[in-house]
């Protein structure tokens, strides 16, 4: 395509023929076979567009051979074929240099270096597509939860969709190792990570009141205060204004430098707003002195009522603890000092709720269950703010803040996930996939033992999917033992994967009625599954299979 005239002609930006309004390839008038395969070649095939050895991009041929003279004007070819652009290079690695080193046109034959490049970016494409789709839908919807049996992926895939809704573009997101790699550098920083159960609170999860032992200057207890605390949710949206190119440590120590000496002091406000704080520094203190500017003690001018420890105010500024005796105070001096070095940023957040439906929803978001739609948060088109009750401090909710939830279909011990919460979040059902066996199989070079984690997998679901075993409104999506329960490395971790976690799985669900088997059903597929063979169909029990065909 760059050589329209051929090996010392004029070359072209074969990107821009990729731009057009409708794609397209093309190639200049040759009496060669890679002329006449460029005609001939089906709609349909897959062609990798580059210049030399180096990828373009990857399209589908969707129109036959024409010739367009206001498109030979521009790009010298000749004859042109549309196409359908499947991924751009710049989303995938570049071919080892020399690789291709062919004409215009040519074909890779199966079993060739080239053929498996080509086939190995369609695999990552295909690996990559439910990724990006739940991050585009979460981008839109702001909330979301993946929903499915266990071992289905759920929590395995909030990884990949943080990191890819976050902007991160520096790793493969189909590798989970480098992918938990990256999760944990940005943990507690863009990434925040909590469970949901049953004893969760407000309190614990948006701010509470926590006994603080309070100290003086000299580090001796005189009593206990309750003070207000920030729960994880309150962490991650803050965590949205955070700059994290400006280093928060040195501009608390360069600002405590301006305020070194009762006469440096600052009049700082409090985070309500409705009153102010003096601050300063002495130094060689390991405090910070504060002091309410409405203050009626008579004591000298440089006593301190309020001291904060300086360094649990440096690992509050990075979210990983809280200064012990006022959070409070500790936080507007923390914000005086963003503000002085504007060290405020709009960055995107995630929080990630595992078991999302194991919680009393209202109990634990309270009031800001309205604040979580789109709509409401700080720059949508209905923003709402509250009072918090324990800060007394106006809240909202960041539209940069983006929630992952996941939810396990099968677990009947808390019901039905609070309808309130259900409108706000979009659902996403991950379902059993063989695909993925298949493949991981694959990559331990094991066909014995793919073709019985297969056979197994594909029994077991047709065992529960059998119509005379179903009961109530559970579908096989719901139930169906997920993925993960049938990859392992040899034969004795499958062995000891169907023991000790398909079959206790698959027994709860018979006795909880979620699936009707008799006794001798259920003896008869065990003793199978044990020894890794399907269970056998006899005549008065066909196992009915004709959804999987």
């Amino acid at each position: 395509m760059h050589l329209p005239e051929g090996k010392g002609g004029t070359q072209i930006d074969s990107t821009l023929m990729l731009l057009e309004s409708e794609p397209v390839i093309g190639t200049g008038e040759w009496n060669d076979n890679q002329c006449k395969n460029f005609k001939s070649i089906e709609n349909g095939n897959i062609v990798l567009v580059r210049k030399g050895s180096q990828a373009i991009a990857l399209c589908q041929v969707i129109g036959d051979n024409f010739t367009d003279e206001k498109l030979t004007e521009k790009y010298i070819n000749v004859n042109f074929r549309k196409v359908r652009i499947l991924d751009w290079a710049d989303n995938y690695k570049q071919p080892r240099s020399g690789l291709f080193s062919q004409g215009t046109f040519s074909s890779c034959r199966k079993n060739t270096e080239q053929y498996q490049y080509i086939d190995d970016w369609l695999k990552y494409m295909k690996s990559i597509a439910f990724t990006n789709k739940c991050a585009k839908l979460l981008r839109s919807k702001h909330n979301i939860i993946l929903q499915g049996a266990p071992g289905t992926g759920k929590t395995y895939n909030t990884a990949a969709i943080a990191l890819e809704v976050l902007g991160i573009n520096d790793v493969d997101l189909t590798d989970h190792v480098t992918v938990m790699k990256k999760y944990r550098e940005l943990q507690d920083d863009r990434i925040f990570f909590t469970t949901f159960h049953q004893s969760l609170d407000y309190e614990d999860f948006v701010e509470g009141l926590k006994p603080h032992i309070q100290t003086n200057a000299n580090g001796e207890s005189i009593g206990v205060t309750y003070e207000p605390e920030d729960g994880i949710f309150k962490r991650a949206c803050n965590a949205v204004e955070t700059d994290g190119s400006k280093d928060i440590i040195e501009c608390i120590d360069d600002y405590l430098q301006k305020i070194k000496g009762f006469e440096n002091k600052r009049k700082i406000p409090t985070l309500s707003g409705r009153s102010s704080l003096y601050i300063w520094w002495k130094e060689g203190n390991a405090t910070l002195s504060t002091r309410s500017t409405n203050s009626t003690s008579k004591r000298e001018g440089d006593y301190t009522p309020s001291p904060l420890n300086i360094e649990k105010i440096k690992l509050q500024a990075l979210g990983k603890g809280s200064e012990n005796n006022w959070q409070q105070y500790a936080q507007a001096f923390i914000e005086a000092v963003k503000n002085e070095y504007h060290a405020k940023t709009n960055k995107s957040v995630v929080l990630i709720i595992d078991e999302i439906n194991r919680g009393n929803v209202s109990k634990i978001f309270g009031e800001l269950i309205t604040l979580l739609e789109s709509d409401k948060r700080d720059t949508g088109n209905h923003p709402i703010k509250v009072m918090l009750p324990y800060s007394k401090t106006m809240f909202g909710v960041p539209s940069n803040l983006y929630i992952i939830g996941t939810m396990n279909t099968t677990d009947r011990s808390t019901g039905t996930l609070d309808y309130a919460l259900r409108r706000r979040f979009a659902f996403v059902t991950l379902q059993a996939n063989p695909e993925i066996i298949e493949s991981h199989y694959n990559k331990l070079n094991n066909p014995e033992l793919k073709i019985k984690a297969i056979q197994l997998f594909n029994n077991i679901k047709a065992f529960i999917m059998n119509p005379k075993h179903l009961c109530g409104d559970s579908g096989i999506d719901d139930l169906m033992v997920g993925h993960s329960y049938f990859m392992a490395s040899s034969e004795e971790e499958l062995l000891n994967k169907v023991e000790y976690e398909i079959l206790p799985l698959i027994a709860e669900y018979i006795n909880d009625g979620i699936i009707s088997v008799s006794d001798e059903e259920k003896k008869r597929a065990f003793h199978a599954w044990l020894n890794l063979q399907p269970m056998q169909e006899t005549e008065d029990e066909e196992i009915n299979t004709e959804d999987e065909n």
